[in-house]
């Protein structure tokens, strides 16, 4: 089973992928790490990447279905994949399907964890980041043990520089219409799920194990 993460920036789609990912063994395929993974190569799609991430561009549809169908060629597929944060458009999944259907495989489910404009600004701007160790932390979500210290090393938590409000409402700006446009299309195929993520993590991981259980099971 192939599962399909999307809702907006802070809706929680890593802690849900990762909690899918411990209980269904699935491969996890995070747009975000598999790019900084391949910048680290000497290859020419590493080098390419590189490039791109230095400059700070956004990464084209081509070069991520370069990146995705070199990762599926590396990776063993057991039980399925869980994606987050890619594909994000519809140009995007439609590469994905066919480079799927090259491996006898499909998208089965599309989790969309639903938020309010409100929500989604309220946990933007309590993201937190260790500048020590890089874990991430989230005020209102995912709170560190300690106020404002990391877990890990104990080290001071600070803000992301392009987490103010100004920014962050940029990159929601032009990242929301292109998902929503997403949603609406895997929404007509019949394999969307819509969960409200505005509740405790584990009450939306049970919900969505309900929503999967006659795919994980077929």
């Amino acid at each position: 089973m192939n599962i399909l993460i999307l809702g907006a920036t802070g809706s929680g789609k890593g802690t849900q992928a990762k909690l899918l990912v411990k209980k269904f063994g699935f491969q996890y395929f995070e747009s975000g790490d598999v790019l900084r993974e391949k910048a680290k190569e000497d290859s020419p799609l590493g080098k390419e990447v590189r490039r791109i991430m230095e400059v700070g561009v956004f990464v084209s549809d081509k070069v991520m279905a370069k990146i995705f169908d070199d990762w599926l060629a590396k990776t063993r597929i057991k039980e399925g994949i869980i994606f987050d944060g890619y594909p994000r458009v519809i140009g995007q999944y439609q590469d994905l399907q066919k480079m799927l259907f090259k491996k006898k495989l499909k998208v089965n489910r599309v989790i969309y964890l639903k938020l309010s404009p409100e929500e989604v600004m309220r946990r933007l701007m309590a993201r937190r980041i260790c500048p020590r160790c890089d874990t991430e932390f989230n005020l209102v979500t995912k709170p560190p043990k300690q106020d404002e210290l990391c877990d890990k090393c104990q080290a001071k938590l600070i803000q992301r520089e392009d987490d103010t409000v100004k920014s962050v409402k940029k990159r929601l700006s032009f990242q929301w219409p292109q998902i929503r446009k997403l949603i609406e299309y895997v929404r007509q195929r019949g394999i969307l799920e819509e969960v409200d993520g505005e509740r405790p993590i584990e009450e939306i991981h049970q919900e969505i194990l309900k929503r999967i259980k006659n795919d994980t099971h077929s």
